[in-house]
């Protein structure tokens, strides 16, 4: 990271900061909708979401600092200040998409069958891997190209998992006759949100892939 950020430790500091701001409220987010894909509305999800709600608000604050630092400070070059802003919106985007996932689940009231239960667990683990991976990706991207190209191919994979399960929650929407045509919409929307943070994560992660690519021409 140090060879992307060149000498600047403040910059480093705050980028640093604002992942691990982020990999908080994903797990909050994690904790929160196993809770109530399990049990339903309780106040404790209640209170893990006010919790998500200020993790991406801090994570907001620190992502502004770091912009306000690199118009006023000047430290990276064009080109690679580019690529850093490019890595910073995709990490922040995982809070973000955390806090509007949840909000959008606790104000329906969802009858989610056992195996759904299940699969959308499964979910959200695999997603919160990969964004394990994409911090260590980010860390190596410079370091070791090799390393940071590996973690890269694994977080494509989780993706490709967690498509398949998209899918095969969406083909078990489609045959539940309990359902009306209105729920199964509001289901599928709510399978699409929580997706698309394992979508965002892998967007990083092909960030990281071409600034790899360019440092080999």
């Amino acid at each position: 990271m140090k060879d992307l950020l060149g000498e600047s430790e403040q910059l480093i500091e705050l980028y640093n900061e604002h992942s691990r701001t982020v990999r908080s409220c994903l797990k909050c987010y994690v904790k929160a909708m196993k809770q109530y894909i399990s049990e339903g509305f309780t106040e404790e999800v209640s209170e893990m979401r006010d919790d998500v709600k200020k993790l991406e608000t801090e994570a907001d604050e620190v992502r502004r600092k770091i912009v306000r630092l690199l118009i006023e400070k000047r430290f990276l070059i064009p080109n690679t200040r580019r690529d850093f802003l490019n890595l910073l919106k995709f990490t922040d985007k995982v809070a973000d998409y955390s806090e509007s996932s949840l909000d959008y689940v606790v104000l329906q009231s969802m009858d989610i069958t056992e195996v759904g239960q299940q699969k959308l667990q499964e979910i959200l683990e695999i997603t919160e891997s990969q964004f394990e991976k994409l911090e260590k990706a980010i860390g190596y991207v410079f370091d070791d190209n090799q390393k940071a190209f590996d973690l890269v191919n694994e977080i494509g994979l989780l993706e490709s998992e967690i498509d398949n399960l998209e899918r095969e929650l969406i083909d078990r929407l489609s045959h539940r006759d309990d359902l009306s045509f209105g729920l199964k919409s509001l289901y599928r929307d709510y399978l699409t949100m929580m997706a698309n943070i394992s979508d965002i994560i892998e967007d990083a992660a092909d960030e990281i892939e071409l600034i790899i690519a360019l440092k080999r021409l």
